[in-house]
């Protein structure tokens, strides 16, 4: 198979609809799909040769998609959920973004979301995606020019921060720290691969607690990811505070459309905490960090 150019990393759950993965085989260009189900569930029927599916030996959100991003080989890769639909020229929109912006780490996508159950909304055509490469670009200092139809820079995260212990009293969140133009999670958003593999042999090592024992959280993988990608390459110093790592598409277009999850599945009482503790274990310098699990720690005993 030649390498593909980009991998969309998908964690699937019991009873996603078969139209779905029909929908994600209407994808155009040179793209792999890793799906990755819990141990149990029954595999969708395989209709595209793009798709590859894997059983994770947990089940868990970020044990599924960890082990997606394992067996990615995309130049580029994608994280998304089994209840959200691609724009079909998705690959041609990440290829013509990093052969404008070679140095960039990623892109962040536009997102719709609907009702359970929406389907006709979901499928309709996609709107026509403007060159990228006539875009202009939306600077912070850029106060005229509409974030409609341009390309809105976005910074590293502001990592270097001071640990803040009155974020502990103030009203929620707490925190003062965490504002500005940048990003913290890692879904939604095409990454360049070789940074995610690079970032996710820290991730996996820190799984290990002692011998055999490991600590690996159910929820939630996506600012874990996100935050240890950028707190890696700043601490190498391959970037630079306020240093723009990436943009933002425009808003009149949309690449992901999103249905809310059924009934059955909605999120409840999920304790994002317990998956970011990490990256106090990967990263202790940053006070940033500290800040953000504190926040969530307060709010997780609360509950």
């Amino acid at each position: 198979m030649t390498k593909p150019t980009l991998s969309v990393i998908i964690p699937m759950r019991e009873n996603v609809p078969e139209h779905w993965l029909k929908e994600l085989s209407n994808i155009k260009g040179n793209v792999e799909f890793i799906l990755v189900y819990p141990p149990l569930v029954k595999k969708l029927p395989n209709i595209d040769s793009r798709i590859q599916q894997i059983t994770s030996a947990l089940r868990g959100e970020v044990i599924q998609r960890i082990t997606a991003l394992l067996n990615a080989s995309g130049t580029y890769v994608l994280s998304i959920n089994c209840d959200e639909y691609l724009n079909q020229n998705i690959e041609q929109i990440a290829r013509q973004y990093f052969e404008r912006f070679p140095n960039s780490w990623f892109v962040r996508l536009r997102t719709e979301s609907y009702p359970y159950g929406s389907q006709d909304q979901l499928v309709k055509e996609w709107d026509i995606f403007p060159s990228i490469k006539e875009l202009k670009v939306k600077t912070k200092a850029d106060k005229n020019l509409s974030e409609s139809e341009t390309l809105k820079e976005i910074s590293i995260s502001p990592l270097e921060n001071k640990f803040d212990p009155l974020c502990l009293f103030r009203p929620f969140p707490g925190r003062k720290d965490h504002h500005g133009i940048h990003q913290e999670n890692f879904d939604k958003k095409i990454w360049k691969n070789s940074l995610i593999q690079e970032g996710l042999a820290d991730i996996v090592e820190k799984f290990t607690i002692f011998g055999a024992l490991k600590y690996i959280p159910f929820w939630c993988s996506d600012r874990l990811l996100g935050l240890s990608m950028q707190a890696k390459l700043y601490q190498k110093g391959v970037v630079k505070k306020g240093q723009i790592i990436a943009h933002w598409l425009p808003k009149n277009s949309v690449q992901i459309r999103t249905e809310d999850n059924p009934p059955q599945y909605r999120g409840k009482n999920r304790r994002y905490v317990l998956g970011e503790i990490l990256l106090l274990k990967l990263y202790p310098q940053y006070g940033y960090f500290w800040n953000l699990i504190l926040s969530q720690w307060r709010t997780l005993i609360k509950s």
